[in-house]
Parts: C-alpha cells; sequence; structure tokens
C-alpha cells in the first residue's frame, strides 16, 4: 500500500485535508494563538468563497444568452458555493463536532488489539478511495487554474466584475483571487472525508458490539453490551445531526453539477474542453460516494447487532431479561438514518445509485434532444480552431 493503513494515519490524513475548509475544531486547551490563527483563516477562506462566488454570478447574469457560458458559471457556481455552505454548517454544530472527533480520537488511542485490527481493515477499505479522490482533486484543481494559459479565457472560472480588468496589477490580483477560490475547491471531497471518518467509526464500534453480544455469557456483561449499544444510537444520532446539511448541500450540488456538466459532456464541443468537466462530475458523484458507503455500513451494522444478539448461546438459553433482549433486537431493526425531508433521502447506497441513474438517464435524454432539435450552440470561433 502506498499509506500506512493505521487508525492514527487516517485521523492525521482528514485532520490535514480538513485544513482546506477548516472544519476541524480544536479540542478544549487548545492555546489562544492557535484559536485566533483558527478564527481568522476561517473567515478569510469564507468570504474568499463568497466573493468568488458572487463574481461567478454576476458573469451568469451577464450571459444568460449563451447557453455554454450559462452552464459553465452555473458548474462553478455549484461547486464554489458548496465551499461556504459546508463551513457555515460545520460553524454551527461546532461543539458537537468537536465532542464527537475527540471522542473518536480518545477511543483510538486506548484501543485494543483486536480493536485496532477491526479499525485497520476499515481504513484498507476506504482509505484508497480517500486517497484518489482528494488526488484526483487536485489534478483537476491544476488544469483549471492553468487552463486560460491555453484557452481564450481570462480568469480560470466564468467571472465578471463591473470594472475593468486590463489595468496591472489589478488582472494579476484577481487572477490569484480566483485561483485561491478554485484551490479552495479542494475541500468539498475534505468535508465529506471528515464525515465519512466519523461514520465508519461508528460502524466499526457497532460491529465489535455485535461481536461482545454474541459471546455474552452472563446478565452482567448483557447490561454492559446494552449500556454501549445505546451510547452508539446516540452517537450516530448526533453525527446525523451534525453532518445532515453538509451532506444535504452535497447532495443538492450534485443534481447541479450534472445539470449543468451535462451539456458540456454530451455536447458537440472539442475533447479538450469536456476533459474538465467529466473528471469534475466523477469527483463530485465520488463524493457523494465517500459518505453513502460507510452510511450503508451503520445501516448493516445497526441490524447485525441484533442478529447477533439473537445468535448468542447464552440469551437462547436464559430464562431472564427477554423484554430487554426483545427490546434491543427491535431497537436494532431501526436504525438510525441520515436524511433531510423533502432534500436528502435516507443516505445509502441505494440512494447513491438512484442518482447515478436518474444521472445518466438525463444524459441520454440530453444527447438524444440535441440530436434530434440539431441546435447550433455557439461554439465560439476560438474554440473550433483549437479542436
Amino acid at each position: 500500500m502506498v499509506f500506512q493503513a493505521t487508525p492514527e494515519f487516517a485521523i492525521k490524513f482528514t485532520k490535514l485535508i480538513a485544513l482546506l475548509g477548516t472544519s476541524w475544531p480544536n479540542y478544549e486547551g487548545t492555546p489562544k494563538w492557535k484559536l485566533v490563527i483558527f478564527q481568522i483563516r476561517w473567515w478569510a477562506t469564507f468570504f474568499l468563497a463568497i466573493t468568488a462566488c458572487m463574481t461567478m454570478c454576476y458573469a451568469a447574469h451577464n450571459q444568460y444568452q449563451n447557453i455554454l457560458n450559462l452552464t459553465k458559471s452555473l458548474f462553478d457556481i455549484s461547486n464554489t458555493s458548496q465551499t461556504f455552505v459546508k463551513m457555515f454548517f460545520c460553524k454551527v454544530h461546532y461543539k458537537r463536532m468537536r465532542y464527537l472527533l475527540h471522542d473518536m480520537e480518545k477511543y483510538v488511542e486506548k484501543a485494543e488489539l483486536h480493536e485496532r485490527e477491526l479499525f485497520v481493515k476499515y481504513i484498507k477499505r476506504c482509505g484508497k478511495l480517500h486517497l484518489t479522490v482528494m488526488g484526483s482533486g487536485l489534478l483537476i484543481i491544476h488544469i483549471i487554474i492553468l487552463a486560460p494559459l491555453a484557452l481564450p479565457q481570462p480568469f480560470p472560472n466564468i467571472a465578471d466584475y463591473p470594472f475593468s480588468i486590463d489595468g496591472h496589477p489589478t488582472y494579476e490580483l484577481l487572477y490569484l483571487h480566483q485561483s485561491c477560490a478554485t484551490i479552495h475547491c479542494l475541500s468539498i471531497p475534505a468535508f465529506d472525508c471528515q464525515i465519512a471518518l466519523l461514520l465508519w467509526y461508528a460502524g466499526a464500534r457497532l460491529e465489535l458490539l455485535s461481536d461482545e453480544f454474541k459471546n455474552v455469557t452472563d446478565d452482567k456483561q448483557f447490561a454492559e453490551c446494552v449500556k454501549k449499544h445505546q451510547y452508539l444510537l446516540w452517537y450516530i444520532q448526533e453525527i446525523a445531526i451534525s453532518s445532515r446539511g453538509i451532506l444535504a448541500a452535497t447532495g443538492c450540488t450534485c443534481v447541479l453539477t450534472a445539470i449543468s456538466s451535462g451539456v458540456h459532456i454530451v455536447s458537440n464541443e472539442p475533447v479538450p474542453f469536456k476533459v474538465p468537466f467529466m473528471i469534475s462530475w466523477v469527483i463530485v458523484s465520488s463524493t457523494l460516494y465517500i459518505t453513502s458507503w460507510p452510511a450503508e455500513n451503520v445501516l448493516q451494522m445497526c441490524e447485525k447487532v441484533g442478529m447477533s444478539l439473537y445468535e448468542s448461546a447464552w440469551v437462547q438459553n436464559s430464562k431472564e431479561l427477554n423484554s430487554s433482549i426483545i427490546f434491543v433486537m427491535q431497537r436494532s431493526q431501526t436504525p438510525v438514518t441520515i436524511e433531510v425531508p423533502g432534500i436528502l433521502p435516507v443516505l445509502s447506497l441505494r440512494y447513491f445509485m438512484m442518482f447515478l441513474s436518474r444521472t445518466f438517464s438525463y444524459f441520454t435524454t440530453l444527447r438524444v434532444m440535441l440530436d434530434k432539435i440539431d441546435i447550433n450552440m455557439d461554439i465560439p470561433l476560438e474554440e473550433q480552431i483549437l479542436a
């Protein structure tokens, strides 16, 4: 493997990429100067994203009659808006997120050998996905920033300003602003990687608990397992509350990104112009998968707890605690879910597959419509020459 699959490495890697969005909270006892730097960095990147998004909205307003430029602007807006929206929700749930992450780190530090082995198994399962998404995001960021060197556009993104941009150093400063905003977009999957880390951890804890339920031998052990079960259900509920807004933003922007990028992917534009949209769409879709996968695992582990209790030899031969046993088994059949009524269905692999299915149906329908009505997409002459 190209990285060390340990719980400590997974946490450090997630902390590192969380710096892009200033989403990993400071724990109690952190020096005051670090808290000040954290606040400065948060507000600086927050206003960076908002101001960049405003220039893109202004460009979309000015070019609404050109479908290609309009969809490019919408594509940029959907990605840039994710950053400050997710930052806002992290700010709202700062204390809750701090407790969840700190509790996870404390448990990992004191984990026994068999627990660490299970954590390593989970890290090997999802680690490559996180590294691939972040690496691909870094690649597309470089392509977008350097695109003006080869394409007839002044800035990395489609942006307009209500003043002249031809002077110096005005142009250089605006280019730097757009480049920084583009780099900040790399934080989009970082937010979801942080949520996924908590979900994978919760799923691993439930799997460990299922083994404990299966091997329970007396009333005292059973009572301890019930306490752990109640705590883990509460812990998952706290994850759901703190991540609901972030994941809803991911779901909504995935749809908007698919709609706006689809126009370019299925159009007659030159292939070099399609590649950034194709890669970006894959990355955004993978971001949704990053959290759908561990959410599905949590649902399965909740059910596994009930099945493990049912298969326990002690429970099958026990004449006592029948009501408690039935309660735990019934509670395992109604796991905690992450959803936002009317916006985000229950987060799971089923939802992710539904998203992919409808996206590909949209691409196919759009391609058929373009072929049937034979619309002139008004491709600029410069793009035709480059093709």
